[in-house]
C-alpha cells in the first residue's frame, strides 16, 4: 500500500528512502513535518550524507551501508532513540532494508506511541519486580525477627501481648508450629491464604500444602539437618473454587541442634504470575527468574558502551545443567534457576546489572569503579562460592552446582558491544574447557588459543570425514605367561602438512565439540576392521576401544556397535569397551543401561585410569565390570614410591575380592613388572612390551610371539 496513504490515515508515521543505483538515498516522503530535524535533503530530495543533523542516525549508517552492500535479504533496526526539537522530543527508529527483490530502503519511523507503550510496560514490570523483591525481603526480615524471639522464648506463651498482636496484624501469613507439628500461633492473613475454616485449621492446611506439592518425607528433616530455611514459589489449589500462587518460606527454629519450632511465612503473588507475566516478557524480563532477559541485556551493554564508561562483563555458566533437569525433573531445575538468580542478585546488589541470557547462562555488567580494591577475578571467585553452595529443592535432593565465569573489560578489550560479548564468551569457553568452578579473564593469548582451537577443530572435522586418522594397537599381556591376550586401539593423527597431533590434544577437542560422535563412529568401524585382520592371522586377541562420556548418553552408540559387528560378521566377544570413572559419576543410570546391553552382546567392560577420579565401591558392586586398569601415574614410580605401592596393593586386593581382573598401564621396567606379578596383577600394558604400532606391524609381532 502507498506509504503516503498510510501516513495520511495515521496507520504509520514514517519517512521512506530508496537506495538508488547511484548510491543515493532518495526520499519518497519529503513532506513529513518532522523530517528536517533528522536529515537534510538536497533539491532532488536526496539525503545529504555529509549534513545529517542526527548524530545517532549518522552513526547508524555505518552498519546500514553494510546491509545495503550485501546480497541477502536482511533488515537491521537501530532501536529507539530520541531527538530534541525545542521543548518537543521525537522518538524514532531507523530500519535498513535489503529486500528479496534486491531493492534497498531506509525507513525512519516516528515511534512515539510505541515508545510510550513500552515505557508503560517497563513501568508495570518494574513495579512487579519491586513487589517481588519486596516480598522476598519482607519474608527474610520477619523470619529473622521470629527466629530471635523464638530462640529466646522456647515456650511462646512467654511472648508479650504486643508481639502476638503484631504477628496477628501482619499482611504476611504466619503459622508457627511446635516440633511435633502442633499449632502454636497463626494470624488472620494465614487463615485467608490457606483457606482455613473451623474444621480445617492452619496446621492441617500446612500439612496438606506440603503433601500436595509433592515434597518427600526427607524434605523437612533435611532442612533441620542443614540448619537452613527453604524459600520458593508454589501453586496451590486445596479446593476447586480456590487457587493461588504463594511465596513461601519454611524455617526450622533450633536451639543448638534441637528443633523447637517451625515457622511458615506466606504471601499471595498471583498478581505477579498472572497479569504480570506478559508485562515482564514484553519489558525484557525473564518470567522464570525475574531478572532481565537476553534482549534487554544486550541493549544495556550497548548503552553502556555508548556512554564510554569503563565496565566489566561477566558471563556465568552453570555446568551440566541438562543432567540436573534430567535427573531431578525440570520443576526442580526451575527451582534451582530461581534460587540461583536470587543469590546472584543479592551478591551483586545495586552495583551491577544481571540477566539470564540462556537456559543455564547468566550475565553481569558491573562498572569498573565499583570494585573498591577487589580485582574482577577475586570478585568472581567469591561469587562462585556463593552460587555453588548447596541447593535445597522440594523433591528432597541437594544438588551441588559447578559454575564457570568468563570476564571481558570495556574499553581495554573491545570497543563494541558485540565484540565484548564475543571476548567474554571466549574466556568462558576456555574456563569450561578446564573443568568446573573456573574464572578466566579475556586476553589476546586466549583469543589466539581460541582461534587456533577453532582451526584445529576444522582440520579434525576434515580428517574424520576424509578418513585421514590412523588406528594403532598396543598389546596387553598376561603377566604370568607373557602371552598377548588383548590390545588397545589408539587413534593417531598426522596432518596433511606432516604435523603429528597427539591424542591428548585432539581427543579433548573432539569431546568439547560434536565431533566426538563422528570420531566414535569412525573408531568403531576401524576397530572392527582391525579385529578382522587379527582373526585373519589366526590370533585370539580381543581389541579394546575407549568410549567418551558424551558418547555414553548418545542413544545411537549401541546401534553403531551392533551394526559394525554385523557388517564385519564379528561376535561381541572380540570387542572390549573402556570407560573412565567420571562417566559413572555423571551418568550412572545411562551407563548401567549401556553396560547391560553390551554384556548381552558378549562385549567385556573395563574401567580406564582407575584411581585417578571418583573411585567408588558402588559401581564396582552394582555394575557388570570385567576389568580395572590401574592408571600409569601409580605405576611410573612403583619401584621406590611406597604410597604408590600401597595404593596398587589395595586396588589389587579389592579387585580380587570382587572377582575383577586388573590391567596395569604404563609398565616400562622389569622391576615394575616383577612387583605387579608378585602381587597377583593379571595383565600389563606399556612400553616394556611394545609401543603402539600400526595394525600390520602389531599382527606381525603378535604372530612371532605366538
Amino acid at each position: 500500500m502507498d506509504i503516503h496513504l498510510l501516513n495520511a490515515l495515521g496507520i504509520t508515521n514514517c519517512a521512506l528512502f530508496k537506495y538508488t543505483d547511484s548510491h543515493e538515498l532518495e526520499c519518497l516522503t519529503p513532506e513529513l513535518p518532522w523530517l528536517s530535524q533528522v536529515v537534510t535533503l538536497d533539491a532532488n530530495n536526496n539525503l545529504e550524507k555529509q549534513h545529517i543533523p542526527s548524530i545517532f542516525l549518522d552513526d547508524f549508517f555505518l552498519d546500514a551501508n553494510e546491509v545495503w552492500k550485501g546480497c541477502n535479504s536482511f533488515s537491521l533496526s537501530s532501536g529507539f532513540w530520541t531527538e530534541q526539537n525545542g521543548s518537543h522530543l521525537l522518538r524514532l527508529e531507523a530500519l535498513a532494508i535489503n529486500s528479496e527483490s534486491g531493492a534497498r530502503y531506509l525507513v525512519v519511523k516516528n515511534v512515539e506511541e510505541q515508545f510510550d507503550e513500552k515505557r508503560r510496560t517497563l513501568q508495570a514490570a518494574r513495579e512487579l519486580l519491586l513487589s517481588h523483591h519486596e516480598i522476598v525481603g519482607q519474608h527474610e526480615y520477619i523470619r529473622h525477627k521470629l527466629n530471635n524471639v523464638l530462640r529466646k522464648n522456647t515456650r511462646l506463651q512467654k511472648l508479650v501481648p504486643p508481639i502476638q498482636q503484631a504477628i496477628h496484624d501482619l499482611d504476611t501469613g504466619v503459622v508457627i508450629l511446635d516440633n511435633d507439628g502442633a499449632l502454636v500461633l497463626d494470624n488472620k492473613a494465614s487463615h485467608r491464604l490457606l483457606y482455613c475454616n473451623s474444621s480445617t485449621p492452619s496446621s492441617i492446611r500446612i500439612s496438606e500444602l506440603i503433601k500436595d506439592i509433592g515434597a518427600p518425607p526427607t524434605f523437612l528433616p533435611a532442612l533441620v539437618e542443614k540448619k537452613t530455611p527453604w524459600q520458593g514459589e508454589l501453586f496451590w489449589q486445596p479446593v476447586d473454587e480456590y487457587k493461588v500462587w504463594l511465596q513461601v518460606t519454611i524455617h526450622p527454629v533450633l536451639q543448638g541442634d534441637q528443633l523447637t519450632h517451625w515457622v511458615y511465612l506466606l504471601t499471595d503473588i498471583t498478581h505477579i504470575h498472572g497479569n504480570g507475566e506478559g508485562a515482564l516478557i514484553a519489558s525484557g524480563m525473564d518470567s522464570l527468574t525475574k531478572v532481565a532477559n537476553r534482549n534487554l541485556f544486550i541493549d544495556t551493554v550497548k548503552r553502556s558502551v555508548n556512554e564510554q564508561s569503563a565496565f566489566k562483563l561477566f558471563l556465568i555458566d552453570i555446568c551440566g545443567f541438562k543432567k540436573i533437569n534430567e535427573s531431578l525433573s525440570y520443576q526442580s531445575g526451575d527451582e534451582i534457576l530461581k534460587t540461583f538468580a536470587l543469590r546472584l542478585q543479592s551478591y551483586v546488589g545495586n552495583n551491577g546489572f544481571i540477566a539470564r541470557i540462556g537456559s543455564n547462562e547468566f550475565a553481569l555488567v558491573k562498572r569498573s569503579d565499583t570494585f573498591r580494591g577487589h580485582t574482577s577475578e577475586d570478585y568472581a571467585e567469591e561469587l562462585i562460592k556463593k552460587l555453588t553452595q548447596t541447593y535445597n529443592v522440594l523433591n528432597g535432593s541437594e544438588p551441588h552446582l559447578g559454575v564457570n565465569v568468563g570476564i571481558a573489560n570495556f574499553p581495554s578489550d573491545c570497543n563494541s558491544a558485540e565484540s565484548l560479548l564475543q571476548c567474554a564468551d571466549i574466556a568462558l569457553q576456555a574456563a569450561k574447557y578446564q573443568g568446573r568452578n573456573n574464572v578466566l579473564i579475556y586476553s589476546e593469548a586466549l583469543h589466539k588459543q581460541h582461534n587456533a582451537s577453532n582451526e584445529l577443530e576444522r582440520q579434525l572435522r576434515k580428517a574424520i570425514e576424509g578418513n585421514e586418522l590412523t588406528l594403532f594397537l598396543q598389546p596387553i599381556v598376561n603377566l604370568a605367561t607373557g602371552k598377548i591376550i588383548k590390545c588397545e586401539a589408539l587413534a593417531r593423527w598426522k596432518t596433511s602438512s606432516g604435523e603429528f597431533i597427539p591424542p591428548d590434544v585432539f581427543i579433548p577437542l573432539a569431546e568439547k565439540s560434536d565431533l566426538i560422535f563422528a570420531f566414535g563412529e569412525w573408531l568403531i568401524n576401524e576397530a572392527c576392521e582391525a579385529i578382522e585382520a587379527i582373526k585373519a592371522a589366526n590370533l585370539d586377541i580381543r581389541l579394546a576401544i575407549n568410549i567418551s562420556g558424551r558418547q555414553v548418553t548418545d542413544l545411537a552408540l549401541l546401534t553403531q556397535i551392533k551394526n559394525a559387528l554385523d557388517d564385519h560378521k564379528l561376535s561381541g566377544s572380540s570387542l572390549s569397551i573402556e570407560l573412565t570413572e567420571s562417566v559413572f559419576v555423571e551418568s550412572l543410570d545411562s551407563v548401567s543401561i549401556l553396560l547391560n546391553e553390551l554384556r548381552d552382546m558378549g562385549i567385556t567392560v573395563s574401567i580406564d585410569d582407575f584411581g585417578t577420579g571418583f573411585s567408588s565401591l558402588v559401581y564396582l558392586k552394582k555394575l557388570p565390570i570385567d576389568e580395572l586398569k590401574i592408571d600409569r601415574s601409580f605405576v611410573s614410580e612403583l619401584e621406590e614410591n611406597t604410597e604408590d605401592q600401597a595404593i596398587v596393593q589395595a586396588i589389587l586386593s579389592l579387585a580380587h575380592n570382587l572377582n575383577i581382573k586388573i590391567i596395569a598401564e604404563g609398565i616400562e621396567t622389569k622391576q615394575q613388572q616383577e612387583f605387579l606379578k608378585s602381587h597377583d596383577c593379571t595383565y600389563g600394558q606399556g612400553y616394556l612390551y611394545q609401543r603402539p604400532v600400526a595394525i600390520s606391524e602389531f599382527v606381525s609381532s603378535a604372530k612371532k610371539l605366538r
